[in-house]
């Protein structure tokens, strides 16, 4: 029994951040083929993800709460200047509830001026990240290509999007 216990021990201590630490690069390499979306202001760069800070904002255009992250994204990306941090929004669960809708993307677009690259989600991609279930979802990730931070909008919660103070800590 103490050698179970050892062994397990080891593992959380040892072995575990290495899984971890796969896992996050296994997100991030999951958008080198991502395509990047006709709205967009900035094109997709997959060395963009490489060695540095990744902020990563799950969204769709008929999402309130995504808006409100976008517009702490803006903030984000306004304090930090031109420090090297590579911010990314991605498209999921465009269509859910019915078909997608070019009008309400362009007001989405109109709304946030994202200036950043919005890529088109997808099943891989969502499952690279963990399988991404609800929006928003943010996830950051360190210079190393480890996740750092994630905030996930839970049904019925009280808080509905990350802030530019948490994103801001999670990128120290």
């Amino acid at each position: 029994m103490k050698t179970r216990a050892f062994i397990i021990s080891l593992f959380m201590i040892v072995l575990a951040p290495v899984v971890l630490a796969a896992d996050s690069l296994r997100a991030l390499q999951s958008l080198k083929d991502a395509r990047t979306l006709d709205v967009s202001a900035k094109q997709f760069e997959p060395a963009s993800v490489q060695d540095r800070p990744v902020v990563v904002a799950f969204f769709a255009s008929w999402c309130p709460p995504c808006t409100n992250e976008f517009d702490e994204m803006a903030k984000v990306q306004a304090a930090i200047g031109d420090r090297p941090v590579t911010f990314i929004g991605i498209n999921l669960f465009e269509a859910w509830g019915g078909e997608k809708d070019p009008a309400r993307m362009a007001r989405f677009i109109a709304r946030t001026t994202p200036q950043f690259a919005l890529i088109e989600g997808s099943p891989e991609i969502s499952a690279a990240f963990g399988t991404i279930e609800r929006i928003p979802t943010m996830v950051v990730f360190g210079s190393d290509g480890r996740e750092t931070w994630r905030f996930v909008h839970e049904r019925g919660a009280v808080k509905t999007h990350a802030t530019a103070e948490e994103i801001m800590q999670a990128l120290q």
